[in-house]
């Protein structure tokens, strides 16, 4: 229901502040989107979609370039199936708290652009103090520990922890 009722929230803020998707949609944005990918050691599917995203709103469009200066500058942090090393399923990857958690670390490392706008029309830094302090990231969790014995931590890392454990990027342009 909280989130519900901010998704609702948000469209109508967009609206009363006059934003669209070229106030959200930015080269940050992107950028922000290859940062939270790299650190995901996401699918090779996204290397498709973001640079098509990208020329459909008249962005720069990444290149292979921009691509591998991101997957070395950014430490992966999510330890998920079919990257391990224990290869957490995407339902406890969810419960860890799943992008908003990853970027708060990326947030802390200052690897991301937080002052862009997001369709809640606040900045990503206001969103993210919001699931900061939110009781649903409180209630997943506890859940997560509950339901499975894992700690969100273990699941989306800090950086010192994550290269600790030994996970690296899993995206390389040779």
């Amino acid at each position: 229901l909280d989130a519900a009722m901010r998704s609702a929230r948000a469209i109508l803020r967009m609206t009363q502040l006059g934003l669209g998707t070229r106030d959200i949609l930015t080269d940050a944005a992107i950028r922000n989107a290859m940062v939270v990918h790299a650190a995901f050691g996401g699918s090779t599917n996204l290397l498709l979609h973001i640079p098509a995203i990208a020329h459909a709103a008249a962005l720069k469009r990444p290149t292979a370039e921009d691509w591998a200066a991101i997957n070395r500058q950014v430490p992966r942090l999510v330890d998920a199936l079919p990257n391990g090393p224990m290869g957490f399923a995407t339902v406890q990857v969810f419960l860890a708290g799943a992008v908003p958690e990853a970027m708060l670390h990326l947030r802390s490392a200052g690897l991301l652009d937080t002052s862009v706008l997001t369709v809640t029309g606040e900045t990503l830094d206001e969103n993210l103090d919001w699931w900061q302090q939110s009781e649903r990231r409180t209630i997943l969790r506890d859940r997560l520990r509950t339901l499975d014995g894992v700690e969100a931590d273990d699941v989306i890392m800090p950086p010192d922890k994550a290269r600790a454990r030994g996970l690296t990027a899993t995206v390389c342009f040779p």
